[in-house]
């Protein structure tokens, strides 16, 4: 029986499998680098968490990636306040991007101390979005979610609407009308939660500085329409 050698089988079958390896690798680069959006849910509105260790952004790339609203990190107890929040906050201006304020609630500062530091610092202009109020530490004991609960009302009673970043099971610590924040992997109650941070390691693609991971991204757990009506128009 005549046998046939087939010489250029193996080199071409090599290229190939090189050639394969080489778009696999490419397609998982560009894939971490794209906005990571919520699993099994529809998302109505993305919004990211800024601070000052991402330096300078071009607001402007979030607002053309998708991004319709940003939350800016601000002050901590009666001595912390983010470097660049004030920039941040300037620069927001010249987008349509609605944006919030983040403060993070101490144990180690009485309410009052938390309001008169923030009031210095930020002032009225904290954003259409309601002040998000988080822990800045892993304890839940009754006194430290009654002062909490004490900075929110000093908040509230200056026209401001306020949602804390706990579950919904704390509710009896805060005043009526205080909003939630759900942070969990999987996608919250409607009914009990207004926005969801869903993750802390995101992606925002096209935008230098937030595509290679660690950005803490939050999405509006409502509608649409629900969105445009409560804070305005969402972006493209």
């Amino acid at each position: 029986m005549k046998r046939f050698h087939h010489k250029f089988t193996l080199p071409a079958i090599l290229i190939l499998l090189v050639i394969t390896i080489g778009l696999l690798l490419i397609s998982l680069t560009n894939y971490k680098k794209q906005t990571t959006l919520p699993a099994n849910s529809t998302a109505s509105a993305i919004g990211v968490e800024l601070n000052q260790d991402f330096g300078y952004l071009d607001l402007h790339q979030l607002q053309s990636n998708g991004i319709s609203f940003v939350y800016l990190r601000s002050t901590q107890g009666r001595s912390y306040f983010d470097d660049d929040y004030l920039v941040y906050r300037d620069q927001i201006l010249a987008t349509k991007l609605a944006f919030g304020t983040v403060v993070a609630y101490s144990n180690e500062s009485t309410p009052l101390q938390h309001y008169r530091y923030f009031m210095k610092k930020v002032g009225a202009n904290t954003g259409s979005l309601p002040i998000l109020i988080e822990p800045a530490v892993s304890e839940r004991n009754p006194r430290y979610l009654q002062q909490m609960g004490q900075f929110c009302q000093m908040l509230m009673q200056q026209g401001k609407s306020v949602m804390v970043d706990l579950e919904v099971k704390y509710q009896k610590y805060f005043p009526d009308n205080i909003k939630f924040m759900a942070d969990s992997p999987k996608a919250p109650s409607r009914l009990q939660y207004a926005f969801w941070l869903y993750t802390n390691n995101g992606h925002v693609k096209n935008v230098a500085g937030l595509e290679e991971g660690g950005v803490t991204m939050i999405t509006y757990n409502g509608t649409v329409t629900q969105y445009k009506q409560k804070y305005g128009q969402l972006t493209q």
